[in-house]
């Protein structure tokens, strides 16, 4: 174990990226390919395992990890039809993998793997409890404690896009009304700049019309940035993490987000909470390929030590 490599793939919607990386964690080569997610698993999983053979080379590997949008069952390795990848229904793609290359491979939610790099190399380390959320096309979050992912009873542990933060009658997707993805996310911020007349084609464009003072886009993000507030307040309440973690698009292109948000978190926390909740942004501006492949060297660790 102590001389393998491992492979960490961030696998996207848009975009797939394989890294190697040797026994020190370090990245040794990368390469980064179009998902294609239109033409379906098959075309997509022979394109994956031709480049992770292109990226394996010779190199001996202790086993393959996969941080992928859910919804998925990371103990089966089943991924269970994301929205963004259509066909995508029951696919065994932990076994498929490990059946091609002979050896382990594990998927995991992509926000999980995310906060699993933070906690243990980014913003996050050295922190017990460490709470990761993306703002970015949607809302993610993800959870770990100790270095290690929560992932919940059946994998849906951190979907917190789906908490209902307002009372508005927002729909967003198949969400709840009023849920923190369709109040918060930058698909829902662009959507309703556009409707209320702003000329605006990226939502970090609407908090700097916000910063230059017109009303409608400060009512945006005030609303916005509330709505995420609230939703951090009430994972606090349950799970009183050391750190939030901020990452995503609207996070790390918004000036002084994450100070701005801890002003507005701590007005919805117990004031016995307050300052003691650490809010920060992501260190890593893509975390997953590193969190995938700290995910599988855990697991395979762990395994080869009980034998």
């Amino acid at each position: 174990m102590k001389n393998k490599h491992w492979i960490g793939v961030d696998f996207g919607g848009t975009n797939i990226r394989i890294g190697l990386f040797n026994h020190e964690n370090k990245l040794v080569c990368e390469n980064k390919f179009l998902t294609e997610a239109n033409r379906g698993p098959e075309y997509i999983i022979a394109n994956l395992k031709q480049n992770i053979q292109m990226v394996k080379g010779d190199h001996d590997i202790g086993g393959i990890g996969i941080g992928m949008p859910g919804p998925l069952n990371p103990y089966e390795g089943i991924v269970l039809g994301p929205v963004n990848l259509p066909g995508w229904d029951f696919v065994p793609l932990a076994d498929r993998i490990t059946e091609y290359f002979g050896i382990p491979c594990y998927i995991e939610n992509d926000c999980n793997v995310a906060t699993l790099a933070e906690s243990l190399e980014g913003a996050g380390k050295g922190y017990p409890i460490v709470f990761y959320i993306t703002v970015s096309t949607g809302v993610g979050g993800g959870l770990c404690i100790h270095g290690e992912i929560l992932s919940g009873a059946s994998g849906n542990a951190g979907e917190i896009g789906n908490i209902i933060v307002s009372d508005k009658p927002v729909k967003h997707s198949f969400l709840n009304s009023g849920s923190l993805e369709g109040m918060a996310s930058g698909t829902s911020i662009l959507k309703l700049a556009q409707k209320r007349g702003l000329k605006v084609n990226h939502a970090h464009e609407v908090f700097k019309l916000a910063r230059e003072n017109n009303e409608t886009a400060r009512e945006i993000a005030a609303s916005a940035m509330d709505s995420l507030a609230r939703g951090m307040a009430a994972i606090a309440h349950v799970v009183e993490p050391h750190i939030f973690i901020l990452g995503g698009g609207v996070s790390t292109a918004v000036p002084n987000f994450a100070a701005e948000m801890k002003e507005r978190f701590e007005q919805y926390i117990y004031p016995v909470m307050r300052g003691k909740i650490q809010i920060e942004l992501s260190q890593f501006n893509e975390p997953g390929m590193i969190g995938a492949m700290y995910l599988v060297k855990k697991k395979v660790t762990r395994l080869n030590n009980k034998t």
